[in-house]
């Protein structure tokens, strides 16, 4: 079973709000100024779709997720979830900006190529994610079972390998600059990265 946290969308909430605090609703709204308007926005691991009522109304939403409970939670508020595996890499829409949060770091050691097969269907990709996620000052078997019951156990990757989300602020900034993000800047305990895909690249060579 899934840690507390990933049981209701309430309690999600409860868990984010205590995480992030002031910084949960800037990073919302920071993530819908960088999407602007008018764009199809594609969410991997969308949750119960909290951003899509940050988004500027005149943007287009789909959220995929595999967790039941926040999908049908999301859809029961009319916001355009799926229930979808994120590695369904051919059912991906082609979209304008994809965004991906808190969720590298649930699917380490494969999110290179998550990240590599949304820029192949978007023009924009938007990942925040944390640095040091797992690193709490307690030993490693208070963190597992602390993590187990109250932290970041979604049920499907083991702590073993999460845990080697290690990064410190810096390194996790260059982490995303090495796999081509065009720009980075902290978010409260987290990371921004924004990345251009390789066709808007040129793009943007050739009007220069």
């Amino acid at each position: 079973m899934a840690a507390l946290p990933y049981l209701h969308p309430a309690l999600y909430y409860i868990f984010l709000f205590t995480l992030h605090r002031k910084t949960l609703i800037r990073r919302y709204k920071f993530v819908a100024k960088e999407v602007g308007d008018n764009k199809l926005v594609f969410e991997l691991g969308c949750g119960p779709g909290f951003l899509v009522e940050y988004l500027d109304k005149t943007c287009t939403y789909i959220g995929w997720d595999m967790n039941k409970k926040f999908v049908k939670h999301g859809l029961s508020r009319g916001r355009n979830l799926e229930l979808k595996n994120i590695f369904n890499f051919a059912d991906y829409p082609k979209n304008d900006v994809c965004v991906i949060v808190d969720v590298l770091h649930h699917i380490t050691p494969n999110e290179k190529t998550i990240v590599k097969n949304t820029l192949r269907k978007t023009k924009k990709l938007i990942i925040i994610e944390p640095y040091k996620a797992f690193n709490f000052p307690l030993p490693r078997l208070v963190r597992k079972y602390y993590d187990r019951a109250l932290g970041d156990w979604d049920g499907i990757n083991p702590y073993a390998r999460r845990e080697k989300w290690d990064y410190s602020n810096d390194g996790l900034k260059e982490y995303f600059i090495e796999l081509g993000a065009n720009k980075v800047t902290d978010m409260g305990k987290d990371v921004m990265a924004v990345f251009q895909s390789l066709q808007d690249n040129q793009n943007m060579l050739i009007k220069r």
